[in-house]
């Protein structure tokens, strides 16, 4: 398609923004070395396309790739929410009914194994879709009105003004980092209080956001993440995937993708990094993560992390509270080689934990919780699992409550 007749078709509204600033400076970075090699891999004209004809479709690319992240704000008068009451109703712009006398709580999802970077781009009922995936369980224990975490004396939601950031997760983890703290940049500023929750993938862009060179003005005080693999998940890992038949080939599809490959295992062996038990081998052949182990060896931002890691047990896949699908994964990584025998059935616990390197304070593990559960979500839908993840809820917005009162 010629660009003009795209042009056309973007309206005007579209139009402003296609000529914005931010776009006019996407089109000169693609003519830096830097980021072509990049875009290259995000789209790869045929040979026979002249040179103007890919610059054109690297624009339009480019464009579309930057359409796919959204802050919003989640804004409710219902209080006791149901997770199948929610709706695209309660996400507004970031600006909306804007109190600045409260701290801001982000939440930040994981990663979605379905995406690809194919994916038409996301419309905003699509992101929501995204966002409830994980939070919708979350966000209605936010609005309840009883049972509340420690220290609070009415619902975390009017303790809190309450953020939703949602990212396509089959692109890079840096890049999703940059887009993360590009957007908190322009809703908040240094004197905001802003507490990130984040699950899995969630908390990798969350510190690839704090220790990227658009973090300015630090607008993230503390980072508390859920289930995330800082050290990787040994499904992502070629080296582990590989001692698995069939399950490995299901694996290595479903992590084909810039970011699902950048949750692979990493064993820990780059200056400034602890080495991780057990580690991953293929002949001589180490798991080795290069922007996992740039992120571990950074330790700046150590002193504002808390970091949570669930433990299925060995002896505890089959628990009838937990989904069908961290039962199976959990069987698999207890059974593989090497062996976990401790984690959330995706993430080794001592991943999770930063390979317990923090302030004792700041490091917690969440005993017989998969997955899903660390994110609040009940999907094995058991009573007993519903009490077991607003347990973890409390517990964690508890935490949250002391963090923003030390700010």
């Amino acid at each position: 398609m010629k660009l003009h007749v795209i042009l056309d078709n973007l309206g005007p509204f579209s139009m402003k923004r296609f000529l914005s600033f931010r776009t006019l400076f996407l089109f000169f970075t693609l003519l830096s070395f830097v980021n072509c090699e990049y875009l290259q891999d995000r789209l790869t004209p045929s040979d026979n396309k002249s040179l103007a004809d890919q610059i054109k479709d690297y624009v339009v690319a480019a464009y579309f790739a930057e359409q796919n992240h959204a802050l919003y704000k989640f804004s409710t008068v219902v209080p006791n929410l149901q997770p199948e009451n929610l709706s695209p109703l309660y996400f507004q712009n970031p600006y909306f009914q804007r109190d600045n006398s409260k701290a801001k709580i982000v939440l930040i999802h994981g990663w979605d194994f379905a995406e690809r970077q194919t994916d038409l781009p996301t419309d905003f009922n699509k992101k929501v879709a995204n966002l409830l995936g994980t939070w919708n369980q979350g966000l209605a224990f936010i609005t309840q009105t009883t049972d509340l975490p420690a220290g609070y004396s009415s619902s975390v939601y009017d303790t809190f003004e309450i953020y939703v950031f949602t990212y396509r997760t089959s692109d890079h983890i840096d890049v999703n980092g940059r887009r993360f703290i590009d957007s908190l940049n322009e809703a908040f500023n240094s004197s905001d209080k802003v507490v990130v929750v984040a699950h899995s993938m969630g908390g990798l862009v969350s510190r690839a956001a704090v220790q990227h060179p658009n973090n300015t003005d630090n607008v993230i005080d503390h980072i508390v993440s859920l289930g995330t693999p800082y050290y990787g998940s040994p499904y992502s890992s070629p080296q582990y995937t590989g001692n698995l038949s069939s399950i490995g080939t299901i694996i290595k599809f479903m992590t084909d993708t810039p970011g699902g490959k950048g949750l692979a295992y990493t064993n820990g062996i780059s200056a400034g990094v602890t080495g991780i038990n057990p580690t991953i081998t293929d002949g001589t052949n180490q798991a080795f993560n290069f922007l996992l182990e740039s992120m571990i060896a950074n330790t700046s931002k150590d002193s504002i992390t808390t970091v949570y890691g669930g433990d299925m047990g060995s002896a505890n896949c089959s628990g009838g509270d937990h989904a069908t699908t961290y039962q199976a994964a959990c069987t698999v990584i207890t059974n593989g080689n090497p062996v976990f025998n401790n984690s959330d059935g995706i993430v080794p616990l001592a991943s999770a934990l930063l390979n317990n390197r923090l302030a004792g304070g700041n490091t917690n593990t969440v005993s017989d919780m998969d997955h899903s559960q660390m994110s609040f979500r009940n999907e094995g839908g058991t009573g007993g699992g519903l009490t077991k993840v607003k347990t973890h809820f409390n517990n964690v917005f508890g935490e949250v409550f002391t963090i923003v009162s030390g700010l």
